[in-house]
This record gives structure tokens, C-alpha cells and sequence, in this order.
């Protein structure tokens, strides 16, 4: 039976993409039978107002020393205005074709952002990524354009207030426990 651990994170938490990628790094190495859940956690709700691209810029530039395949310098024509759009693509994921396409889809709008300067507010951007995610992009963007995938990211972070979440990322693992920020560990 398939594990399921839930990530409670924002796209653009490099804190979270870390973790993210050394998670499916380990259960891809371990030949696990995993799922990551992704959950929209987003820090301009929680925070009611963006991320300073600043703070973004110098947190990447740090992990970058230890995973320089999975962030470069942000070299895009615009900064995303929201990551919402983004988060609303994971959900569309999830409705079209389930759990292990929103995670897939969630990895790949993280990639596009930190690894390759996608404007993850754009359509086009957005679209691209789901592309290369490897899932039915066509039936995961119908979603996106169709249905109140926004009532699903405001369901997680309305959700996430009954939760233990001390910030991005927060591993909810199938025994029960939780996890601030796993991904990360010499950090000292």
C-alpha cells in the first residue's frame, strides 16, 4: 500500500523545494512506495503580503551551495506578482489525475521558478512547467481554466489553522508525526 506523506509548503519556499527534492530523491533511491501530497501553504496569505524577492534571492543563493543542480540566480524578465496561480496549478493536478500528479506538477513549477527564472504568475510559464512534469498537461490545464481550483487552495490553508505548522516546509509523515524543515540538516 502506498505511504502517503503531506507537505504543507509555498512554491517558492526554497526552504521547501529543498526538501522537497531530497525527499523524492531518497524514496526514488530507497525504491520506496511513497507519495508526496503537496498542500498549499502560501506565505502571502499567511503573511498577507508576498515574500521580499530579497529574501528569496539571498535564502536560494545559500542552498544553492549545497544543491547547485535545483537553484540558479533568478534571471527572468518579470517576478512572479503571485504564487497563486501556481499553487491553483497543483490543485487543478490533483483534481484531473490525482495525488501523484500534483506532486509531480508541484516539483516541476518549483524547478521552473528556482532552476530555470519562470514567472510562475503567467500562464504560459505555468503551462510550460505542467508540460514537463510528464503528466496530461492538456487535462490538468482544462481544470485550471474551468474549475474553482482556488476554493481547493484556500480549503488547504484554511486547514492548515488546525494544523501544528511552524512554517515552510511542514512534513505531516503517514505514523502521525510531524516535521519542520527535514530537508535541511547541516544548517548549524
Amino acid at each position: 500500500m502506498t505511504a502517503t506523506v503531506t507537505i504543507y509548503s509555498d512554491i517558492h519556499c526554497p526552504w521547501a523545494t529543498l526538501t522537497v527534492h531530497r525527499l523524492r530523491r531518497a524514496r526514488d533511491a530507497n525504491g520506496l512506495d511513497v507519495v508526496f501530497d503537496p498542500r498549499a501553504w502560501p506565505l502571502e496569505l499567511v503573511n498577507s503580503h508576498g515574500t521580499p524577492r530579497d529574501t528569496v534571492e539571498t535564502e536560494t543563493a545559500v542552498l544553492a551551495q549545497h544543491e547547485e543542480e535545483l537553484f540558479s540566480r533568478f534571471r527572468g524578465d518579470s517576478w512572479p506578482s503571485s504564487f497563486m496561480p501556481a499553487f491553483e496549478t497543483v490543485a487543478a493536478a490533483r483534481r484531473a489525475l490525482g495525488v501523484p500528479a500534483a506532486e509531480d506538477v508541484d516539483y516541476a513549477l518549483r524547478l521552473a521558478f528556482f532552476r530555470d527564472s519562470a514567472d510562475l504568475s503567467v500562464r504560459s510559464a505555468i503551462a510550460e512547467a505542467v508540460q514537463a512534469s510528464g503528466v496530461d498537461a492538456e487535462a490538468v490545464m482544462k481544470v485550471w481554466d474551468r474549475e474553482p481550483v482556488r476554493a481547493d487552495v484556500l480549503d488547504d490553508y484554511a486547514r492548515s489553522a488546525e494544523l501544528p505548522i511552524q512554517g515552510s516546509p511542514q512534513i505531516f509523515w503517514p505514523g502521525g508525526e510531524t516535521t519542520h524543515n527535514p530537508g535541511m540538516t547541516d544548517h548549524e
